[in-house]
């Protein structure tokens, strides 16, 4: 080989070549290998979280585990503990593990109709305490493609077992249906024969009814045709009897004003009239008291005599 590569000048630090070429190989697979597991959070630290069910049906290793949708960890084993039921254990990263509560649950769904299984956790409540590593928590079973088909089934069966039930009460002649009907077919032929009886009953009494009921019709209308004609008066004649009291009661309020209207300005000219008067009146009797006591007039008026005032009296 060495003698080789002294004379080939070709293969002069081949080896060095080939190993660097392959150390490069080796560095680029590895770093995309530490690129995966990052990726698929193999060097995340993280926590065991159990959770135990009647039966690992549709769970399997490697399920993902989704919180709202994304993924917070994995299904890392499934084994059968001694009560036979299924054991769990979920690993959950630690990062997310602080978002869960101690009354968290987990459900088995499906990523759509017909997707995948998944483990959906829900957070708990607010008020609980933040969930440990190696905790246990609840598991309940989704409404997927199988279970919505059970309870399809649970409910459609005692359906048509009703419905079994109810054909065969039809179709028995002793049944309740059969016998029901009978008995309306029965009523039904009954009413018939009722009915052409009453028709015949009615055909016989028309007349009699008709002959019986023509006065009183023709009383009716009478009466009638009168209160028609004397509404007709009324609504001639009340018009005319309606404007009439209008103009007597508009030709009262305008005396009435007019009479008022005549005191308020004749009030003050009688307070006057009746001031003058007094005052007349009064001048007057102190003039015939000055002349009564002087001469000559003195010794001509005698002076009444004191006495009751005699009053007439229409007796």
């Amino acid at each position: 080989m060495k003698l080789l590569a002294d004379k080939d000048e070709r293969f002069r630090g081949l080896f060095v070549k080939v190993a660097i070429f392959v150390l490069l190989a080796v560095i680029g697979i590895s770093l995309n290998l530490l690129f995966a597991g990052i990726k698929k959070g193999f060097f995340t630290p993280k926590s065991s979280i159990y959770f135990i069910t009647d039966t690992g049906q549709d769970i399997k290793v490697g399920m993902p585990v989704k919180l709202s949708g994304f993924k917070i960890g994995t299904v890392s084993k499934l084994e059968l503990d001694n009560k036979a039921q299924a054991q769990a254990e979920m690993r959950i990263e630690n990062r997310y593990l602080a978002l869960l509560k101690e009354d968290a649950v987990v459900s088995l769904k499906k990523e759509g109709v017909i997707g995948d299984g998944i483990l959906e956790a829900s957070r708990g409540s607010e008020d609980k305490k933040t969930l440990k590593a190696g905790a246990t928590i609840q598991f309940e079973r989704g409404g997927g493609l199988e279970q919505i088909a059970n309870d399809l089934r649970d409910r459609l069966y005692p359906a048509l077992d009703e419905i079994n039930k109810l054909l065969k009460d039809v179709n028995d002649p002793k049944g309740d249906v059969r016998q029901t009907l009978g008995n309306l077919r029965q009523f039904s032929a009954e009413m018939k024969g009722t009915r052409a009886r009453i028709d015949h009953l009615l055909g016989q009494v028309d007349e009699s009814v008709v002959n019986e009921v023509r006065p009183a019709l023709q009383s009716v209308k009478q009466s009638a045709k009168n209160a028609e004609e004397m509404v007709g008066k009324l609504n001639q004649e009340l018009p005319g009897m309606i404007r009439k009291v209008d103009a007597s009661l508009e030709n009262m309020r305008k005396t009435s004003e007019t009479i008022k209207s005549a005191i308020d300005n004749s009030a003050p000219q009688l307070t006057g009239f009746v001031g003058e008067t007094r005052g007349l009146v009064s001048d007057t009797r102190n003039i015939m008291d000055a002349a009564s006591t002087s001469w000559p007039l003195k010794n001509m008026i005698q002076v009444p005599e004191q006495g009751l005032v005699k009053m007439d009296s229409h007796d």
